[in-house]
């Protein structure tokens, strides 16, 4: 009968750990897409609950509110923001000469 609970609480073990490893990533684009939602509100003085924020991948994220709309460049570190900046003020990287 132990081998019954064993195996009985092993899928339950792996589920709860497959749930903490999805949530670990999932918040930190939560504080990044809150960060460009807040940045938008203020900057275009509009309510936060009246932007939209669209997660564009490549830590990029669009937010929409109050006839404004503003890619951000976010970045965070150890599930802190660390900065999320508009995309137009991010200065190009130079060009590289081929090899």
């Amino acid at each position: 009968m132990p081998a019954t609970a064993k195996r009985a609480t092993s899928p339950i073990l792996l589920a709860a750990l497959v749930v903490l490893g999805a949530g670990s990533g999932g918040c930190a684009t939560a504080a990044l897409s809150t960060a460009a939602r807040d940045n938008l509100a203020r900057s275009a003085s509009c309510p936060a609950d009246q932007v939209k924020v669209e997660e564009l991948g490549d830590s990029k994220y669009r937010a929409s509110g109050c006839q404004k709309t503003e890619t951000y460049v976010c970045k965070a570190a150890e599930h802190a923001v660390v900065s999320c900046v508009p995309e137009s003020s991010v200065p190009p990287l130079p060009d590289v000469p081929a090899k």
